[in-house]
């Protein structure tokens, strides 16, 4: 499934952009480094979903985006000691348009959370906005299919798959 990908230093949500777009060589070598980057799936200005690289403070972000760049559906996996990763937090949103602040604005209606620990236990936070009610709850849940491995440069196959 190899998708054509490109690289900047962040993706700018507030504005739906990328900020400093990178050749592929000034990537690589932050790869190499340890040091942040961020890789665009697909386009380099409506990508399908973006993957934060954070070496250095333990974790890899996937934000899965909407036809109008919103972050649907989110993955956080903490680095393991052996270059594995474990998805630690997944969060799932849906969007309503709603009048006021302007025409057609486009809000979170209802957002779901799950913070899974590596022994099972997972927290599941359910939030629906206008009007707000929270719902916590904790379960176990098998976290077998939790665990991936640190990607090699360029090859995000295994993070960007939606199913986990």
């Amino acid at each position: 499934m190899k998708q054509d990908v490109f690289y900047c230093k962040s993706w700018f949500r507030a504005k739906n952009k990328p900020i400093d777009i990178w050749l592929e060589k000034k990537a690589y070598k932050k790869h190499i480094a340890g040091e942040s980057y961020t890789a665009l799936i697909g386009s380099d200005s409506t990508p399908s979903c973006f993957i934060e690289v954070i070496k250095d403070k333990g974790w890899v972000g996937v934000s899965f985006l909407n036809d109008k760049l919103q972050e649907y559906l989110l993955y956080n996996f903490k680095i393991l000691g052996d270059d594995r990763l474990f998805l630690s937090m997944a969060i799932y949103r849906e969007f309503a348009e709603r009048d006021g602040e302007g025409v057609g604005i486009l809000n979170v209606s209802h957002g779901t959370t799950y913070i899974f620990n590596e022994d099972g236990s997972t927290v599941v936070r359910e939030e629906q906005f206008h009007p707000y009610k929270l719902k916590e709850s904790l379960t176990t849940v098998e976290v077998a299919g939790n665990y991936d491995t640190f990607p090699d440069f360029g090859e995000y196959d295994s993070l960007i798959r939606k199913e986990r």
